[in-house]
């Protein structure tokens, strides 16, 4: 069984054209683009994990210091501010 190549194109007017067959400029903006949805890509998933850590990190200080809420004697708690939970 052979596999067939899939060659790269872009589709202009509902018409799919090879990117072997655009004028030479055309192949070089074609191959921005390709590197510029790449570059996306990569970006979305770095800002995913970026706001995947923040929320780790919130969620971190809200158990920290409702831990140490918990842990205050009843006299403590009366004089301790309340603690407001972070919907991040």
């Amino acid at each position: 069984m052979v596999e067939e190549e899939v060659k790269p194109y872009i589709t202009i007017d509902d018409v799919q054209i090879s990117v072997e067959d655009l004028p030479e400029e055309a192949q070089g903006i074609f191959g921005r683009i390709q590197r510029l949805t790449q570059k996306k890509a990569s970006t979305t998933l770095d800002l995913e994990e970026i706001q995947a850590g923040i929320n780790f990190f919130s969620n971190k200080i809200v158990s920290i210091v409702n831990s140490s809420i918990d842990n205050t004697t009843p006299e403590e708690e009366e004089e301790s501010p309340e603690v407001v939970k972070s919907n991040n």
